[in-house]
């Protein structure tokens, strides 16, 4: 970075802000990026990018969730990983006349993958279900059990991922992203505060089975939402 500065003949005390991950290498106090950058500018301001703090929220699931990922990721893989099964699994899309013919992958450094993932998943999950019904009973039965958590999933990591699009922009600053994550976390609140009352409105996928969810369920779901809570007050503490 200092080489491009100089070759440009650009001061490095034109240098205001700094946003970066919370790697080590980025924000140790000697030998990390920030620590070496405040030698050479010791006013710069720098902030944990808000994006990647929030990637790191919503990566926090309990025991049953995260098991229900699992299960999802495993069953995608199973079929994709497989030319043929990619390709049977296409003509059985086809044959159910369904709006998509392919399952989405997850990739984890993609911020936005796991929402777009779920929700596609969720809306082929009925095809899914039938072709495993032939070819892998276990993976039949896991997934049948889970429905109602990978929907809860689904529209949970939709509203993340829209969170995402408002961090984004030439237009935002940090005083635009104070007033987001606060409205952010009081819709957490207000989610959990309705699901307790099993009022699933704010939840499309999930309120499409309503009919199926219990209150193990239920509890599941306030619970992690207030997890989700807590772990963004800490996370977004400066900002906030």
């Amino acid at each position: 970075m200092q080489t491009y500065f100089e070759e440009k003949e650009i001061p490095l005390t034109n240098i205001l802000s700094c946003a970066t991950d919370g790697a080590p290498a980025m924000i140790g106090k000697y030998r990390g990026f920030i620590g070496l950058l405040k030698q050479e500018i010791p006013e710069v301001i720098t902030v944990h990018c808000v994006i990647h703090r929030q990637h790191l929220v919503a990566r926090n699931l309990n025991i049953t969730l995260s098991n229900t990922l699992q299960i999802v990721i495993t069953a995608i893989n199973k079929i994709k990983a497989n030319p043929l099964k990619d390709r049977l699994f296409r003509e059985l899309c086809l044959k159910n006349d369904e709006d998509f013919e392919r399952l989405l992958l997850h990739t984890e450094v993609r911020w936005l993958s796991r929402g777009n993932c779920l929700i596609r998943f969720f809306e082929l999950f009925d095809t899914v279900l039938e072709f495993f019904q032939t070819k892998d009973s276990l993976m039949f039965n896991q997934l049948k059990n889970k429905k109602v958590e990978i929907a809860y999933l689904a529209d949970l990591f939709s509203k993340f991922n829209e969170l995402n699009l408002k961090l984004q922009g030439k237009n935002v600053n940090l005083i635009t992203t104070k007033s987001v994550i606060r409205a952010f976390i009081s819709k957490l609140t207000f989610y959990r505060q309705n699901l307790g009352r099993c009022e699933i409105s704010h939840f499309a996928l999930l309120n499409k089975l309503k009919e199926y969810i219990n209150d193990a369920n239920l509890h599941v779901f306030c619970e992690h939402l207030e997890m989700l809570k807590k772990k963004k007050k800490r996370r977004f503490n400066d900002i906030l």
